[in-house]
């Protein structure tokens, strides 16, 4: 029996908006809430460069075979006491379409998690994140790291790769025929220090 104080999943979900910033960068930690680090500009850009160009990638499926990914969608990972992660990234390749867009916890568990290393407290509970990811059922989580300008993919049964700026970021059933060299995961688009005219 759990004491009134420790959260459900299902709490986490009702009050979240009501939480400071509405919620942003909250999480939920064996029952407790979690605020995380404010993401900086480079997790901003690792998350922008990815987006795009998984947009691309989507584009050109067939729509039996499209798929889509969510931003900032939770993941209930443990049970009693429940713990929900919220990594920058959650990519379905079933179900109905957008069908996770507007849930503040997943019902469906997605292929792909990605989970930036932007931060002091994301980077130490890295390898918590990436094993409760893989219990959970999902099939393959990337790991961008700002410090070490690499992509660590982690797979079921299978070695985890480091991916340095000269190789390139592909997982081939999951995404087949996705590549996108790693070091533009961590380029800065060129608009991104242009000086806005004055107002």
């Amino acid at each position: 029996m759990l004491s009134p104080s420790v959260l459900s999943a299902q709490d986490f979900a009702e009050l979240k908006y009501s939480l400071p910033e509405a919620g942003r960068w909250h999480e939920l930690h064996d029952g407790q809430t979690v605020v995380l680090s404010a993401p900086d500009d480079m997790h901003g850009t690792i998350v922008f460069n990815l987006s795009r160009a998984l947009a691309e990638w989507f584009r050109k499926q067939t729509q039996q075979m499209r798929g889509y990914a969510c931003h900032d969608l939770g993941l209930h990972v443990h049970s009693e006491p429940d713990t929900v992660y919220v990594p920058a990234m959650s990519i379905f390749r079933e179900g109905k379409p957008f069908g996770q867009f507007d849930n503040v916890i997943a019902t469906e568990i997605p292929r792909i998690v990605i989970d930036v290393a932007s931060s002091n407290d994301r980077r130490s509970d890295m390898r918590l994140r990436t094993t409760a990811y893989m219990k959970h059922g999902v099939e393959c989580v990337w790991v961008p790291d700002p410090f070490k300008q690499e992509v660590q993919v982690i797979r079921r049964a299978s070695h985890t790769l480091s991916l340095g700026k000269r190789q390139t970021l592909e997982v081939g059933d999951l995404l087949p025929g996705f590549i996108m060299p790693v070091e533009n995961v961590f380029v800065q688009p060129k608009w991104w220090n242009e000086k806005l005219p004055p107002t």
